[in-house]
Parts: C-alpha cells; structure tokens; sequence
C-alpha cells in the first residue's frame, strides 16, 4: 500500500538530516574537497520555478575567462534516491576532475522527491544544459565539450537527461509547447550544445523492476540498500505507476532510436558487484553496445551501493580516487580530441 505524501516527506526531513552528518564526516578527511566557486540561480521560462547550479572552477578561470578562453563543462547529477543529498555531495569528485582534466564543473540542485516528483529532477538537469549553452560566452565555456556524470540517482539522470533533452524537441512536445516558435527557440539554444560522454557511477536505470526481485538476485543480497530506503525513493519520486515506465525514469525504457540519437558515443558506467542495480546495468551496457556506442563498464569488486560515499573519515580514500582519476583521465582524453 502507497504511502502518503505527507509521510514521506517526514521521513525524507529525517534521512536528509542524518545524511548531511554523514556528509560532514566523510569531508572531514584530507585532502580537504573544493567549495563552489560561485552559484548561478536559473529561472525556466517554462516552469517558472528556479534552479540552483553550482560551479566549481580551476584556480586559473577568471583570468583565462578574461581572455577568452573557454573551458569544457562537466556537468554532475547528486545522488540520494531523488529525495536526499544535495548538490555539493561529490566534491570529492570534483577536485578530481579540477585536478586533472582542467573542467569548469557545474552541479546542479534539482527540486527533490517528495516535494517534487517525476520529472521535476530530469527537467531541472535539461534546464541546466539550456542555461549553461545560452550563456557560454560569459561564462568561459566551451559547450560543445560537455560530459555528464553523476552518481546513484544522479547515475540515471546522467542519462535520462539527454533523452529528456531531445524530447523537448521531438514532434510530440511541439504539439504539448503550443507553439511552433518555442520549439525553434529552444533547437537555436542547444545549436551549440554537445554532450560528448556520460560517466553514470552506480546509477538506477529501470523502476519497473521489482526491487524484492533485485534484491533476490544480487550476489549479497544482505549488502543492498534496506528496503525502508528503496521504498522511500521509489514511492517520493514516482508515485504514479504509469511514469516509472518512461524512458525519463528508467532509460531501458526507451527505444534504440533515441537512445542512439540522444546518448553519446562515449559511455562510462561503474557498476558495485553487492548492488541490487548491477545486472540492470550490465544489461544496459551490452544494449548501448549493440546500438555502436563505445561503452567502458567498470565492475567495482566488493562494493556496495554509494560505496565511494563513506562517512568513515578514516576510510582509504585513495582506493576511490584511483578510479576517479581513471575516469578522468578517459574524460580529458575526450575533450583533448
């Protein structure tokens, strides 16, 4: 039986207050991770309701804007079930990413579950793209190297947001705009816009599937997510049944037609081997395969879901970073082409 919305909004009050104290612990351990270096609030034409990004710059970007460089633009997704975590989450990545590929980073603050359900989160990650691409000259950016990352529900959005992207575009939300002119309007936004490569880090990628059914099938099913978090997150951001089958919640969903059209053709996906979402996701990369992308799939060994998340200040950092700045190393590759 669904819960009702005001119950889980307060249990998501609850977990979002004890997960900014595991937060705080997980950064308390050196090196210390990069505060934003400025926010821009974006305010949807369409929506009408404003979004939060978050840049993270390198040392050198005000001077280098003034002359006119443009940076590429790596944009992160948090995770946290659509209902918790916050944008500043993955700092740790960031400094990664700062440290070695030389990208301004942007994270964005989407609208969270339960307040916000489906498609508020994907829309806020497409509204993001938009702003970023119409303000690229003044913001020192160079929009046609762009990569998307993000982790867990952030993983998913990775991908469901340039497929929402194109959405926006097709013929059938020609027909839902109203107006032959918005449609132009937001095609002459993202003329210059490309989106190169996704790193999706443990991501959700079918809520069609019974979570008792993944739980069953993971190799260490006592090593999932508890059942009180999956419901949470299941029921706060899709509690119309009907949506969980859109290819912008669960992107196994979506033809190969617009997965071929709307994704890259580089593709990164690292995937924790005691997470329910693996086999979701291995399937995933084999699909993405057939369809001629370039897919790298990493299989984390012994890990958890959000395993690289701990609020352990005395955890072995470096074990994450290894495979944070192999991935980096794959992204500056890519926007080195």
């Amino acid at each position: 039986m669904a819960q009702s919305r005001w119950w889980l909004y307060v249990q998501a009050v609850f977990w979002r207050f004890l997960m900014r104290i595991g937060m705080f612990l997980h950064d308390i351990g050196p090196p210390s991770p990069p505060r934003p270096s400025f926010t821009r609030n974006v305010t949807s034409d369409s929506h009408g309701h404003s979004v939060v990004l978050h840049f993270y710059c390198p040392p050198d970007y005000h001077q280098q804007r003034r002359l006119g460089h443009r940076y590429p633009v790596a944009v992160n997704f948090h995770g946290g079930g659509f209902t918790l975590g916050c944008a500043t989450d993955d700092s740790r990545w960031v400094k990664v990413i700062l440290d070695n590929v030389g990208a301004v980073v942007v994270s964005v603050s989407y609208r969270r579950a339960p307040e916000h359900p489906f498609p508020a989160a994907v829309d806020d990650g497409v509204e993001g793209l938009l702003y970023l691409a119409a303000h690229a000259a003044e913001l020192g950016l160079d929009v046609s190297r762009v990569a998307l990352s993000g982790f867990s529900a952030g993983g998913n959005l990775a991908v469901t947001v340039p497929l929402r992207l194109r959405g926006r575009i097709s013929t059938e939300v020609k027909e839902h705009l109203g107006r032959a002119e918005s449609t132009q309007n937001l095609i002459n936004q993202v003329s210059d816009l490309r989106i190169v490569a996704l790193f999706s880090w443990y991501p959700i990628l079918d809520f069609q599937e019974s979570r008792d059914h993944r739980r069953a099938m993971s190799p260490m099913p006592d090593k999932t997510l508890p059942a009180f978090f999956t419901t949470l997150f299941d029921e706060a951001y899709l509690p119309n049944l009907e949506d969980r089958a859109s290819p912008y919640a669960s992107p196994v969903r979506a033809s190969d037609r617009n997965l071929a059209e709307a994704l890259p053709h580089d593709i990164f996906l690292f995937i924790c081997e005691w997470d329910m979402l693996m086999k979701e996701g291995q399937s995933f990369v084999r699909r993405l395969e057939g369809l001629g992308k370039r897919v790298r799939a990493m299989l984390i060994e012994k890990a958890k879901h959000a395993w690289d998340k701990s609020p352990n200040p005395w955890r072995d950092q470096d074990s994450v970073d290894v495979l944070y700045r192999d991935a980096c190393a794959d992204m500056k590759a890519i926007f080195d082409r």
